[in-house]
């Protein structure tokens, strides 16, 4: 058993945020079934990084764990098996284009019709209303419109947009949440409902420091780099001897803690680092003078002097250095997984470590249309009428294998 055991989604999801909600609740057990074009699929499937097989990487990642079907939506015959396919269903997951579900024929108001306890969920850019609505949006473009962009970098140069695409992957969490507390509600008074998770409401709920400042103050707060000195310091990436270090004290303790293992004492003492609303006001000149300390330290040697109770500081290292730490793999957060698209790959592990009902990597992404056979057998089609279905363009079947006999 698993946390999501016995639960069903059906899954019109691509790209990342959706098929990134999706594969949360595919690796807590839901049974997912997702739904691609017939032809082309996932528009991931084109995205690199590509094996040399030229299967796609991005989509091996965010698709295990799901069954995959392939039908052409534009048909009735595909709208129909949609239909008898969300008889079985719990849940409902899309993100499309507001609207797009509707237009298909199989947006909540129908399905709910067959489906009366059904959650619906949609991911979105801006959300089901709002003049911003039906905009086209991507991460960049959401980093940019909640505030996140505008708070990140320094202040002499341009905004910068985070190293990975956060507005997906948070937003991807607060479907999935948002879906888990839906489904919660379903099982409490068998009423089913629509769950409507924005990109830009999802990351902009997320900033915090902007937001507090100008809700309190009215004050726009300045990019500052990789420090918070509008908040605690030292907060701060510093130059060592070969690379980078990241170092926080939020606490007096930890402050203390910092000038006694760096051998300082005279921080300790100097008027200007008293306390925190001192180093914060005077957090340039504090930096500066904890720098000769790193410059000709290595990071391993940085490792050795620190012992991180309650000064917190580590080296900044790359995600292929962060694949190898023992930590990491000891935590199994890192798993190998032989994949049909791909070959066998390196991924990311599952983050929630549940005692009694643990969540695994049990199946590869899928092929386009390796489960159509198997699923819609299961809700009453023969054989032959797959096949049928398949010559006719409406459906498509996975080349090889059980699913494409």
């Amino acid at each position: 058993m698993k946390p999501l055991s016995g639960v069903t989604v059906l899954d019109f999801t691509q790209a990342f945020s959706g098929p990134y909600c999706t594969l949360n609740l595919a690796d807590y057990g839901a049974r997912v079934i997702k739904v691609e074009r017939t032809g082309t699929g996932d528009q991931t499937r084109e995205w690199m990084p590509l094996a040399e097989n030229g299967g796609s990487a991005y989509f091996a990642l965010y698709n295990r764990n799901k069954e995959g079907i392939a039908v052409d939506l534009s048909k009735e015959e595909g709208k129909e098996l949609i239909r008898r396919l969300v008889k079985k269903a719990d849940i409902v997951v899309n993100n499309f284009k507001v609207g797009t579900m509707d237009k298909l024929g199989i947006g909540y108001e129908e399905l709910k019709k067959i489906k009366p306890d059904l959650v619906f969920a949609s991911v979105t850019g801006y959300g089901q209303t709002g003049p911003l609505a039906k905009l086209a949006a991507y991460d960049n473009i959401i980093e940019a419109t909640c505030g996140l962009m505008g708070q990140s970098g320094f202040p002499d140069r341009q905004p910068v947009r985070s190293g990975c695409s956060i507005g997906d992957s948070y937003t991807g969490l607060m479907a999935a949440f948002g879906i888990a507390a839906a489904y919660y509600h379903k099982l409490m008074t068998g009423e089913g409902q629509t769950v409507d998770v924005a990109m830009q409401d999802s990351l902009f709920a997320s900033i915090e420091d902007a937001i507090l400042e100008y809700g309190v103050s009215g004050t726009v707060m300045e990019r500052s780099g990789n420090s918070r000195s509008h908040m605690v310091a030292p907060y701060d990436v510093i130059q060592c001897k070969d690379g980078w270090y990241t170092v926080a004290a939020v606490t007096e303790k930890g402050w203390a803690e910092f000038c006694r293992e760096a051998d300082m004492p005279e921080l300790l003492e100097d008027p200007r680092f008293q306390d925190n609303e001192l180093r914060c006001r005077h957090n340039a000149e504090l930096i500066g003078a904890m720098e000769p300390f790193f410059r000709d330290k290595t990071m391993e040697e940085l490792k050795a002097i620190f012992s991180c109770e309650n000064f917190a500081a580590a080296p900044v290292i790359d995600a292929g250095q962060t694949m190898r730490e023992p930590h990491m793999l000891q935590r199994d957060m890192v798993v190998e997984i032989d994949d049909p698209n791909v070959g066998k790959y390196k991924a990311v592990g599952i983050p929630i470590k549940f005692e009694k009902t643990p969540a695994e990597v049990v199946k590869a992404s899928p092929l386009l249309g390796e489960d159509t056979m198997g699923i819609l057998m299961e809700i009453g089609y023969t054989e032959e009428e797959v096949r049928t279905l398949a010559a006719a363009g409406v459906v498509e079947l996975a080349e090889g294998g059980d699913c494409g006999r």
